[in-house]
């Protein structure tokens, strides 16, 4: 369908394409077929018959007329689907969408990001074409508790709002798709927590579409191909699954969990850490607000003495189950770290944050990584615990504004040592739950896809466990 015929046309096909004609003017529309896992229509047709229909949607303006598709919506328990009929007999696209309204304060930040300086903004996801909806089977389905579809019509488009639940307790974004089935593409807007709903309307309703080219339907062999790479990707991700029950069944080598006093080498022996000494604190008064990585994040969470207030704490299993909520009272852990350097390395400078790893007791006494876990809710907007490392460094050197993501980072010669001091933010009833290792370290531990447990436990560079 690429190619265009330009040389004259052999009778038959004259023939064929003057029936095409009087099918259009006659108002004999196509039928659409649902995708369920076949292959339809175009790819079929050869030679003569293909240059056809082209032609003739070409000479009578069908491709800015007719239908890509027809769509329907099922919505029920929380959850939506549309499913949809293409039209496989029209040449798929590939399109620009562009907005001429921006909410006050928002910039053009490139690949469909629309963007204020507090981060909120507005995306353009990219645009769900005829071929997109060819690989996804003519279905597009929404979880996430939805709430509310509300049908409307913006930039002249079909188009549904999509508001969940609890969306202010968990910060939820604002989808909307628009429908063009004259086009043929679906454009999904999301639109981040808190944007106001009528800014967010006004920029949907000032979309422009524009055809920049044309698309191509996957061919068989790619289709396959691609089927393979799916179910090879969901078997490595079943590996990893099965592996990492079998690493939390075994637990952590007890050679493998260090005390305090003792050195533990990581990345392949290029530094050694040996935690010092460690104490659990109530307040961070004493400490300089300048050693903290980032002391905006404590905004409206420490009181006058330098102690913290508590925070809303969701638990979840392992399947991401909602197990229970509450309040809970938070404390700091001032550990003081020696590091050796022994060999230079790739990274050029010498990592110096530690992550706290949460663990459970096993019936014999050792220790297994814990697979339920904590989160706060969204709503509070808290931070301070959001990657269980550490928030405070006393031995920083890139404290510049430009230099903040290296903050953890420090240069070292071969052979030296450096003593320093970090501070993480705890929760108090779980103030034993965890051992320490230098962020990044154990990476193995993410290989259960292509390694087994065996090999990941004799890898693990090791845990400081401090109670």
């Amino acid at each position: 369908m690429e190619n265009r015929i330009e040389e004259r046309l052999p009778q038959v096909v004259e023939d064929r394409l003057q029936a095409t004609y009087k099918m259009i003017r006659e108002g004999k529309g196509t039928q659409m077929k649902r995708k369920k896992g076949k292959r339809f229509g175009y790819r079929k047709w050869t030679g003569a018959a293909a240059a056809c229909a082209v032609l003739a949607a070409g000479s009578l303006g069908v491709m800015a007329t007719a239908a890509y598709f027809q769509k329907e919506m099922h919505q029920e328990a929380g959850e939506a689907v549309y499913e949809f009929e293409l039209n496989y007999e029209l040449v798929p696209g590939e399109y620009k969408v562009t907005p001429s309204y921006l909410p006050e304060g928002f910039k053009d930040q490139g690949a469909g990001k629309y963007y204020g300086e507090d981060g909120l903004g507005i995306t353009i996801m990219p645009i769900v074409t005829m071929a997109e909806l060819d690989k996804l089977d003519g279905e597009i389905a929404l979880g996430g508790g939805i709430e509310k579809v509300e049908h409307t019509t913006l930039s002249g488009m079909e188009a549904d709002i999509i508001t969940y639940q609890e969306a202010e307790k968990y910060q939820k974004n604002t989808n909307v798709y628009l429908f063009n089935p004259t086009e043929g593409c679906v454009i999904q807007l999301v639109s981040c927590y808190p944007v106001e709903h009528e800014e967010l309307l006004k920029f949907a309703d000032s979309l422009t579409v524009e055809r920049v080219g044309d698309a191509a339907y996957e061919t068989e062999e790619e289709r396959q191909a691609r089927e393979q790479e799916k179910a090879e990707m969901e078997q490595a991700d079943e590996n990893g699954r099965k592996t990492m029950e079998q690493l939390v069944q075994a637990g952590i080598p007890k050679e493998k969990l260090l005390g305090v006093g003792e050195e533990l080498k990581s990345f392949e022996g290029e530094e050694g850490y040996t935690v010092l000494n460690y104490e659990l604190l109530d307040s961070i008064e004493g400490f300089e607000e300048k050693d903290f990585f980032d002391f905006s994040r404590f905004d409206g969470w420490l009181k006058e003495d330098g102690t913290l207030k508590p925070y809303t704490r969701q638990h979840y299993n392992a399947e991401g189950v909602l197990l229970g909520e509450d309040k809970v009272e938070q404390q700091f852990l001032r550990v003081d770290i020696k590091v050796h350097r022994y060999e230079n390395s790739i990274r050029g400078e010498v990592p110096l944050n530690f992550e706290l790893i949460y663990v459970d007791q096993k019936p014999d006494g050792g220790l297994t990584w814990a697979m339920d876990y904590y989160e706060s809710v969204p709503e509070e907007n808290y931070w301070l615990q959001m990657d269980r490392m550490g928030v405070y460094l006393d031995q920083a050197v890139h404290v510049k504004e430009e230099e903040r993501s290296s903050y953890f980072f420090r240069p070292m010669e071969i052979g030296e040592e450096l003593t320093y001091t970090l501070l993480f933010v705890v929760d108090k009833d779980r103030a034993e739950d965890y051992v320490l290792a230098p962020a990044g370290s154990n990476g193995s531990l993410w290989q259960g896809s292509y390694e087994t447990a065996e090999e990941i436990l004799d890898e693990l560079e090791g845990y400081v466990w401090l109670f």
